[in-house]
């Protein structure tokens, strides 16, 4: 939690949008085991993401010219959707392999899943 949380400042649209999301996720799901060298990367680009939004953050307090803002929002933007393609094509060959040994409506139950994600990462 950031200090101007702590301070009394109220969370935005977007942090509550996230924390009902992981609070609405059933208790019986589990992350697949991931490679410590995937994991490695993923942590190492998202550090860079949240430099680049520490980054953007001063450029707005300075007052910095609008199009440069935007150039570095972008590559923040780029930063996470690396992650998140990285974790989707995990999640897709651990879902694979799953509904391969299970089938049915477990198989079923997966691919509803998978096109949420897709169509998630696609707005």
């Amino acid at each position: 939690m950031s200090e101007k949380i702590k301070k009394g400042r109220t969370q935005s649209p977007a942090r509550k949008s996230v924390a009902r999301i992981r609070n609405d996720a059933p208790a019986n799901r589990m992350a697949a085991e991931m490679a410590p060298g995937a994991k490695a990367a993923d942590l190492l680009q998202l550090r860079r993401a949240k430099g680049q939004v520490d980054g953007i953050e001063r450029m707005i307090e300075d007052g910095r010219y609008c199009a440069d803002i935007i150039v570095q929002i972008t590559a923040a933007r780029a930063s996470l959707q690396a992650v998140a393609k990285d974790l989707l094509a995990r999640h897709l060959k651990a879902c694979h392999q799953a509904a391969l040994g299970n089938g049915g409506a477990a198989a079923d139950e997966m691919y509803q899943e998978l096109v949420d994600l897709v169509s998630k990462m696609s707005k």
